[in-house]
Formats: C-alpha cells, sequence, structure tokens
C-alpha cells in the first residue's frame, strides 16, 4: 500500500540517573536500545500517543516537557514520521512490558558507544535529550477545541495575538 503515513513517537525520559532506554525484546531489533517508542493510533492526538507508549513499555506516568527533534523518511508504505519529546516522569514505578521489553536501564553518555542501537536517529535522540536544550510547546487545544499544539524553533511560548481557528 502505498500513499500511507506512518506515524511514530519515542520519549525522552532524564532523571539524575541519566536517560531512560529500553532493550527490544523481539523483532529486527531484538537486543538493541532505544527510547521507549511506538506508533500514533488512528485518531489518537501525537502528544497521547508518546506518552501512552512511554506508559505501556515501562510503566512510567509522566508529562511532556518539550519537543526534541524529529526524522522524516520514504518508506514502501509511505510517508514515515518520527517525533521525540522530552517527558518529566510524574511516577517512576519501572516496570517494562513483557512481551516486548527484555530491560528497562538508565544510562549516560560514556555508555553509549558499548550499546547497540535501534538507530542513528534514536542515539541522536538520546544525545539530544542529555543536553536540556528541548523547545517548548505551545498548547493552543484549550482554545481551537482540539489538540493543537505548536513548536517554534526560536523557542517562543506564546503565538503574536493570532486567533486559533
Amino acid at each position: 500500500m502505498t500513499g500511507d503515513f506512518d506515524v511514530g513517537v519515542a520519549a525522552a525520559v532524564v532523571t539524575e540517573s541519566g536517560i531512560l532506554l529500553v532493550q527490544e525484546a523481539k523483532g529486527p531489533y531484538a537486543g538493541c536500545w532505544g527510547l521507549p517508542k511506538g506508533h500514533v493510533e488512528p485518531y489518537e492526538s501525537i502528544e497521547n500517543a508518546v506518552l501512552r507508549e512511554l506508559q505501556e513499555e515501562t510503566n512510567i506516568r509522566g508529562k511532556i516537557s518539550g519537543f526534541l527533534g524529529l526524522r522524516t523518511t520514504k518508506t514502501h508504505r509511505g510517508v514515515g514520521l518520527f517525533i521525540c519529546y522530552k517527558i518529566d516522569p510524574t511516577e517512576l514505578d519501572i516496570r517494562p512490558q513483557q512481551d516486548e521489553i527484555a530491560k528497562v536501564q538508565f544510562f549516560n553518555p560514556e555508555d553509549f558507544d558499548q550499546l547497540e542501537w535501534v538507530s542513528a536517529a534514536m542515539r541522536g535522540f538520546a544525545e539530544v535529550a542529555l543536553k536540556n536544550t528541548s523547545l517548548p510547546l505551545v498548547d493552543l487545544s484549550a482554545e481551537s477545541k482540539r489538540p493543537y499544539n505548536l513548536v517554534f524553533s526560536d523557542g517562543r511560548m506564546t503565538l503574536s495575538g493570532e486567533v486559533v481557528q
């Protein structure tokens, strides 16, 4: 099938212990490390998807504190978009998802060269997350009465007096 959109999300959780990574238990990336991640379901907001995937894979609850980056690609299924958010944990009762995740562990950047990564992009997201330079989300969901978030490269937190339609 062509012409579809494949939208994925990743959650970067950073604490004083380092960045949280998960080791895949099965599939083509079994044994590889990366951020908790997954696909956005139809009719689900991207922001809800990243929080859901984090909770499903690790049992961690949190809130989005910033935007870290995106990866775009073209696959046999269509357009691929992958978005990474910084997440501040509100509950750190870590329990890996039994069938998908082999291990959950915090790492520091000096450990990164010893890991087999899911992808170079995933490592890049982890490196950026540790720099504490995420961009804020401007959440206009209440005004627009639907999920509506903006990220500006200059880090602004508001619109310039424009009305959301």
